[in-house]
């Protein structure tokens, strides 16, 4: 698969790869087309400077979308998401990808992903009612003890691959941002330390801040290859 990376030209190889899922062939594969993109093709200066890739345009409302608004649109809060966002463009080691890939084939685009350093956090966005949420062991998401037909396992899932394809010392982890949706007591689901994490809308930028000041590093010129790769729409 490597010697023809460059046949196909990178963003198709490494897309193609993606696809492949986690499986060991895959991952070792993964890594080498990742290793031939960062010594031939590494990103233009131009691009890595970037502060946004990507379009949200992608972002449709869809029974396949395992994480969904009630009440709006996964377009309309995908966009309140990225305002909020926006706040951690100043801190330089942020890039910010609208519209993301998943590894999995037909698994709708996950809205938002942060890059800061050598640290990726997928970030998928909820518009919920009140009422006390939580999570079974298989993923699906309850409210007041009720299935609402929406599960966090293929997130989970997108943290696992892409912790597989990127290189040693690059972390990975998910964060779900909920925007109540009417008054009342909103109850989230307890997180899963390093990978996942539930947070109202009102406090998701605090939470991220914290962790980029924590990880700050360098821009890495391989997660934004990888990310640019899986980005649908570069606009």
């Amino acid at each position: 698969m490597v010697i023809e990376v460059f046949q196909l030209g990178w963003t198709r190889a490494l897309s193609l790869v993606l696809l492949c899922g986690s499986a060991p062939s895959a991952v070792l594969a993964a890594r080498r087309v990742l290793a031939s993109v960062h010594s031939r093709a590494t990103v233009p200066s131009a691009v890595l400077a970037r502060r946004y890739h990507g379009s949200l345009q992608g972002i449709t409302d869809s029974e396949r979308r395992p994480l969904r608004p009630i009440g709006t649109s996964a377009y309309d809060v995908a966009v309140r998401t990225g305002a909020l966002l926006t706040e951690l463009v100043t801190i330089p080691s942020v890039r910010i990808f609208h519209g993301v890939r998943q590894a999995a084939g037909g698994e709708p685009a996950i809205p938002h992903v942060l890059c800061a350093g050598r640290q990726l956090v997928l970030v998928e966005s909820v518009a919920w009612p009140p009422g006390h949420y939580d999570t079974m062991p298989g993923g699906r998401i309850c409210c007041d003890d009720v299935y609402i037909g929406q599960s966090v396992r293929p997130l989970r899932r997108a943290v696992r691959q892409w912790r597989a394809v990127l290189p040693r010392g690059h972390r990975v982890s998910a964060m779900v941002v909920v925007h109540p949706a009417g008054e009342g007591t909103l109850t989230l689901p307890p997180g899963l330390p390093g990978e996942l994490t539930w947070v109202l809308a009102g406090e998701a930028i605090q939470d991220l801040r914290r962790r980029v000041v924590r990880g700050r590093q360098a821009v890495s010129r391989r997660a934004v290859a990888a990310l640019l790769a899986a980005t649908a729409d570069r606009t």
